[in-house]
């Protein structure tokens, strides 16, 4: 948990794993990145073709959905090493005081999942379900309320509306099916299509405080 010698992230960064696939990742998150006036975020990224697996290992010989979700979980840790290898500035943190160390040498960390369900989430009383309808989603809005992040930003593969509430997006399939609880309570969402030409932020606001 942040304190006065671990300071609150300013911002939470999630990139979906299907960006892994993207072919000119690498510039266009530095590009976003440098551009970026959050100069404290967090990185985690989603499990992309990783996840699809374990969703498909778990229809074909009925693993069930908490067995399936720490699979999960762990395909997450694998998309998170691979990111750090895939874009220069990144540097693997698993806790609060390693991300501390990793923006002092001016590099971003990019948080383990497992580790943060693992050590921080899975003790607490509100914890996130084990289910399939949580996903990488979830599990940044969980990290940016835990964290005290004001701001969460979704790195996706497609644009949304420029406001839409997250009950909507869930609806849509933009985002899980457990979101709009995880990210109720956080101060800003933003989604931001990375394989878009103009990376323009859409609000998601939830349907408590649509202003």
């Amino acid at each position: 948990m942040p304190t006065k010698h671990n300071p609150t992230p300013e911002s939470i960064i999630k990139l979906g794993g299907s960006l892994l696939g993207l072919p000119d990742l690498r510039s266009r998150l530095q590009n976003f990145l440098g551009d970026f006036s959050r100069s404290r975020s967090i990185l985690i990224c989603g499990g992309g073709d990783a996840v699809d697996q374990v969703r498909k290992w778990d229809h074909m010989y009925s693993l069930g959905e908490t067995r399936s979700h720490w699979l999960a979980l762990r395909a997450l840790s694998i998309t998170a090493r691979v990111a750090e290898k895939a874009v220069p500035g990144l540097e693997l943190a698993d806790s609060i005081e390693s991300a501390e160390a990793v923006w002092k040498t001016g590099r971003i960390p990019i948080f383990d999942p497992f580790q943060f369900i693992v050590d921080i989430d899975e003790g607490s009383v509100d914890s996130l379900p084990r289910r399939w309808r949580v996903t990488s989603d979830s599990i940044a809005a969980r990290m940016a309320v835990v964290f005290g992040a004001p701001e969460l930003i979704l790195l996706k593969s497609t644009s949304f509306p420029e406001r839409i509430s997250m009950t909507e997006a869930a609806e849509l399939g933009l985002v899980d099916g457990y979101f709009p609880t995880a990210a109720r309570d956080l101060p800003r969402v933003v989604a931001v299509n990375l394989r878009g030409e103009d990376l323009e932020e859409s609000l998601l606001y939830s349907v408590s405080s649509p202003g």
